[in-house]
């Protein structure tokens, strides 16, 4: 006889999803991370005209919109064959690099750090137990906000960035004053890493199953190229944009909107991927190639697949915040100026695109199809689809090592909870 064990509502993640675990005989035979919120984004793009889909896809979610933004504008010129200007490209990039360093603060230090200390009431203990740590994880969330406001002219929601161009170009001022914040999230992060960086949290860590295959994926802008490679960390066959739909295959469910992506070549499940800061962290150029933290306590704790805790995966992301500050400071070197805003020629062509963007979670990928200037198709996989296989994976086994008289108890429930936190899911952002 099966019955389900209904956790309802996932907590301190964004967006709503209930997990519903299915017991046979003493054991979970399978546990469903259910998102169900239709929220009918790409329905609404359709007929819509070319320029105006940016704005309206950013509207999906509040935590990454500039990236959403960002690939879709890249989708977009890329489909009506737009060369861009170099310093409106370098930007962009530094727009969402703010949004990592706010998005990151907000996971790592608000929602998943004080559980892993034993803060029972989230950040009000961290701030009345460690009040240093909680003003730096406040000053980086509002100096990331403040670079996607200087550039985007809003914090959530830009509405200076445009196709081919800037439409509010910033001031020699505003770009040094982007430097100046850039330049202390550094100092912070550096000291943040080896003060609380390198040590693991006490108690109860949760492993990455070895006996699951998973295939890490990250998108190398310089290289415009998808970067994958298994769990050992050996590297696959990378892919470019145009083959893009070719090797990524989508699964369906009927329980939940949010999809399944996996790479085409390995079929499912062997080809279930992950994305995010860990993928991120393993690629050959990043944040672990940077030689200033690469003999760190922390990169030695993440620079091997197999030994790896879930606590891990959420460490990089404070190794992606000192990373984010120092490649703001990089493409801001020289001149950083675009030129002035002007009209666009041409915003009535026709063609089909692609945009890629790493937003904070994750590989985030726009592909849009236009018919002189007006919008006829939209598709989206954002960070959250592509962890959705493994997510439900690992709770199933949590749930399965936690089961006792054919029900899961409350430290059984705090572990899946900390489970699905620590992949920092955006649900608005899967169901689109």
């Amino acid at each position: 006889m099966t019955r389900t064990i209904r956790i309802q509502k996932a907590t301190r993640v964004e967006g709503n999803a209930a997990i519903h675990l299915e017991v046979e005989e003493g054991r979970v035979k399978a546990a469903r991370f259910m998102v169900q919120d239709f929220r009918g984004f790409l329905k609404l793009c359709e007929g819509v005209q070319v320029e105006s889909v940016p704005h309206v896809l950013s509207r999906i979610c509040g935590l990454c919109s500039a990236a959403h933004q960002v690939a879709c504008l890249e989708a977009v010129e890329n489909a009506l064959g737009m060369a861009i200007h170099p310093a409106v490209s370098r930007l962009r990039t530094v727009c969402v690099l703010g949004e990592r360093i706010a998005s990151h603060a907000l996971s790592y230090f608000f929602l998943t750090l004080p559980g892993a200390l034993g803060a029972s009431r989230g950040v009000f203990d961290l701030i009345r137990t460690s009040p240093e740590l909680a003003g730096d994880a406040l000053s980086l969330r509002k100096a990331g906000l403040r670079i996607v406001e200087v550039l985007g002219k809003r914090a959530v929601h830009p509405v200076s960035l445009g196709v081919g161009r800037f439409l509010i170009p910033p001031t020699a001022s505003e770009l040094e004053e982007v430097r100046a914040v850039a330049a202390s999230v550094r100092e912070t992060a550096a000291a943040l890493i080896y003060r609380v960086g390198g040590k693991a949290p006490e108690g109860d860590r949760i492993p990455f199953p070895v006996e699951h295959r998973v295939n890490f994926l990250s998108y190398d802008d310089r290289k415009a190229a998808f970067l994958p490679f298994d769990r050992s960390g050996a590297p696959l066959a990378p892919f470019s944009r145009d083959t893009f739909e070719e090797r990524i295959a989508e699964l369906r469910v009927d329980w939940s909107f949010a999809k399944f992506p996996y790479l085409a070549p390995l079929g499912f499940p062997d080809g279930i991927l992950l994305v995010g800061p860990l993928s991120r962290c393993l690629s050959p150029d990043g944040p672990l190639a940077d030689p200033e933290v690469a003999g760190t306590a922390l990169a030695e704790r993440v620079r091997d697949p197999l030994r790896l805790h879930l606590d891990d995966l959420d460490a990089c992301r404070l190794l992606e915040v000192l990373d984010a500050a120092r490649r703001i400071l990089r493409l801001l070197e020289g001149d950083a100026l675009p030129e002035p805003a002007a009209p666009l020629a041409d915003l009535e062509g026709s063609g089909s695109g692609i945009g890629v963007v790493e937003a904070p979670r994750g590989t985030l990928v726009h592909r849009i199809l236009v018919k002189r200037g007006i919008v006829e198709r939209v598709r989206l996989l954002v960070a959250t689809q592509f962890n959705n296989a493994y997510i439900n994976l690992l709770m199933r086994d949590l749930a399965g090592s936690s089961l006792e008289n054919g029900d899961i108890p409350p430290s059984g429930r705090e572990r899946i909870g900390r489970c699905v936190r620590t992949f920092d899911p955006c649900l608005s952002c899967a169901t689109h």
